[in-house]
């Protein structure tokens, strides 16, 4: 082996150590906007969630009602079967006395018994059964204010969805207006900007372009129309990842951690992430 290639291994070496360096930070910031993306995706999840048991807790509840208004109109039927027993007893007692197996008298004694034991349990099932008429309407009332709620709550869930989807659909137009450079992709329930940071910011990042200031105008009127809005900024520098979203909470009058900014490596352009829950 020759003394130039003993000085070439040692730089191999390096270059290699370096090479593998570099990825790994990428691979780190990449990894950074996967968890930041993954974050606002599972807050959407969980909202969902909870909006579905609402909604399976109603319909059960609903589905309850029905069950005991069945239940009660079981129990009035059961009365009116054992009313009409009762007047087939009679009938019976009239045919005995027909055929001569008792006196006049006892017939008559008999039947008078008969027909007050009759009229007693009438009574008692006719108080019964409008006991059970009035907790039968009372059922059915709670079952119409149930499934009138359940119907609400899905209505205003799809207003709000389809209020969400028209005003992203115009904030996606209305940047589009203000400059063809800038990208608008819809990812779910959010809405994914690209802008050249050049457009944004200065040369130093210290502060807004003309056109800058109307792009972050635009998007933070979205925060101040949708309180369940919020918006991750991505820049290349700390600088102007920070002007930016001090400008966009301050034109949206957003507070809070609704609007987050994030500094990644250089050559991509500025990101807006908007996520609507």
């Amino acid at each position: 082996m020759n003394s130039r290639s003993l000085f070439a291994i040692p730089a191999v070496l390096l270059l290699s150590v370096s090479g593998c360096l570099v990825t790994k930070s990428t691979y780190d910031i990449k990894a950074q906007e996967t968890d930041s993306l993954r974050s606002a995706l599972a807050s959407l999840n969980r909202e969902k969630a909870k909006l579905t048991e609402e909604n399976a807790d109603l319909s059960k509840q609903v589905a309850d009602g029905k069950a005991n208004e069945a239940a009660l109109s079981a129990q009035v039927k059961e009365m009116d079967d054992s009313m009409k027993r009762l007047g087939e007893g009679l009938s019976g007692s009239r045919g005995t006395y027909d055929k001569g197996r008792i006196t006049r008298g006892q017939f008559i004694d008999e039947l008078l018994e008969g027909e007050r034991a009759t009229g007693r349990r009438m009574q008692e099932l006719s108080a019964r059964a409008e006991g059970c008429e009035k907790e039968l309407a009372r059922m059915r009332d709670e079952t119409s204010i149930l499934s009138g709620r359940v119907e609400r709550i899905q209505e205003e869930d799809r207003e709000a969805s389809l209020m969400k989807n028209e005003r992203l659909a115009r904030v996606g137009a209305d940047l589009a207006e203000v400059s063809p450079e800038i990208g608008v992709t819809p990812v779910g329930p959010s809405l994914r900007i690209v802008v050249p940071e050049k457009l944004l910011v200065g040369d130093q990042g210290a502060k807004l372009t003309k056109t800058g200031a109307a792009i972050v105008s635009k998007i933070s009127g979205v925060l101040s129309e949708l309180p369940s809005a919020s918006l991750l900024i991505i820049t290349e520098g700390k600088v102007s990842a920070e002007t930016v979203r001090s400008a966009a909470s301050s034109n949206g009058q957003i507070q809070g951690e609704r609007v987050q900014s994030r500094v990644r490596e250089k050559g991509r352009g500025a990101e807006f992430l908007l996520v609507v829950r």
